[in-house]
């Protein structure tokens, strides 16, 4: 009796591998590439927020230079043009307060730093506990980065010499 069997696939052909194997290679590489997705996500985070941190600190320094040399008009140019928008002579005045209540800024350590990348810009929002000769104070510096570098957005100050 000549039975007669059904051919069989060439090994290289298509027929020849599963399709469970194809699916389990498909979601492999889907892990892969998510994987590295991720890994780049967070690298892009933490160079941001090492960046901000160590531009802020330069650009804080240079801040308290500035006020402890009474060159209020000076920070007023160099900031975003969002704080001349609030008051110019205003925010002057609360400079020229600032440094006569606090006097000359002796030291600075700087605390948290958030950083957050919107469509109107990329904003270095970060806080130090700075040493005045008047006392002690804690501040909160808004950043925004320009192409030329970190410009003040924002200063606030709290200090118990202000109730003094």
């Amino acid at each position: 009796m000549n039975t007669i069997l059904p051919p069989t696939p060439e090994p290289n052909s298509p027929l020849s591998i599963p399709a469970k194997r194809s699916k389990v290679i498909f979601w492999k590489w889907t892990l892969l590439v998510s994987g590295v997705f991720v890994a780049y996500l967070m690298w892009q985070c933490g160079s941001g927020l090492y960046q901000g941190a160590k531009q802020s600190k330069a650009a804080v320094h240079h801040f308290h230079e500035q006020l402890n040399n009474g060159e209020f008009e000076k920070i007023v140019e160099e900031a975003d043009p969002a704080v001349s928008k609030s008051g110019h002579d205003e925010f002057i005045e609360f400079l020229r307060a600032v440094h006569t209540k606090l006097g000359d800024a002796t030291s600075e350590s700087m605390g948290s730093v958030h950083v957050n990348a919107t469509t109107g810009g990329t904003f270095v929002v970060v806080s130090f506990n700075s040493t005045f000769t008047g006392g002690a104070a804690q501040e909160t510096f808004t950043w925004v980065k320009r192409m030329s570098g970190l410009k003040l957005y924002r200063y606030h100050v709290e200090s118990k010499a202000f109730l003094k």
